[in-house]
């Protein structure tokens, strides 16, 4: 999966930080970057009302 950020503006993400992080590191970070927006994307969908919790939990009654 390509980036979907520029180095450049990758860069930027991480001076925004505060973590002095060596080359590899943020060559490591660069390239999971896509997986980790796909991860977000889909954590943060809107689910149906019947993926609520609520609607499934059935209580125990003694």
């Amino acid at each position: 999966m390509p980036p979907t950020i520029t180095p450049e503006a990758f860069d930027a993400l991480i001076a925004r930080t505060g973590l002095p992080l060596s080359d590899a590191q943020k060559a490591t970070l660069l390239a999971i970057y896509p997986t980790w927006q796909a991860l977000i994307a889909r954590a943060t969908a809107p689910m149906p009302r019947e993926a609520e919790p609520g609607l499934i939990f059935v209580p125990e009654v003694r």
